[in-house]
């Protein structure tokens, strides 16, 4: 009897260490760890007019007042969230200081100003932006950047089998 104990509790045991393995395994890498080894590639990035460092006031402008705003914890940055569903956007857009450091957009209602969206294959990525980018996961997709370090942008596609959504962010 305990011949079959002993060797349940080490199939057990075998079991949770190849679980914990693949959980630390499948953890996400921070984008600035590609950095050094990525090179530059020019980012004029802009939707709809909104650009990174555009005020507060001309995102409302510009798409209207938002359907929803998330306050961070802390309070040093809001989320306005354009769209019908909060948990399911079509744009947001984060603001620091009153002015725009960071946006989402999941819908194909938006394109990155060389017009990827939504939708879109990782060979049009290539073709539109080129071969300078780097790889990485983060939550069970692949994602696909750009650094420009002159002006100091980042641009990530978050992929399936196709463009699920795009950010663009600054890089302090």
């Amino acid at each position: 009897m305990f011949k079959y104990f002993y060797k349940g509790k080490f199939i057990l045991l075998i079991l949770s260490s190849l679980l914990v393995a693949f959980l630390f395994g499948c953890g996400t890498v921070d984008k600035m760890e590609f950095y050094g080894d990525t090179k530059s590639t020019e980012l004029p990035e802009e939707v709809n007019g909104i650009y990174l460092g555009a005020t507060e006031d001309k995102v409302e402008e510009v798409l209207g007042k938002p359907d929803f705003i998330e306050k961070s914890e802390d309070k040093t940055f809001n989320n306005l969230i354009y769209g019908r569903d909060k948990e399911n956007p079509e744009i947001e857009l984060q603001v620091s200081d009153g002015k725009v450091n960071r946006y989402f957009f999941f819908s194909n209602k938006y394109s990155s100003i060389k017009g990827i969206t939504k939708g879109n294959s990782k060979e049009d990525i290539l073709k539109k932006y080129g071969e300078k980018y780097y790889q990485r996961d983060e939550t069970g997709l692949k994602i696909m950047g750009y650094f420009d370090k002159k002006s100091k942008v980042n641009i990530e596609f978050s992929l399936a089998d196709h463009v699920e959504g795009i950010m663009v962010s600054k890089i302090d």
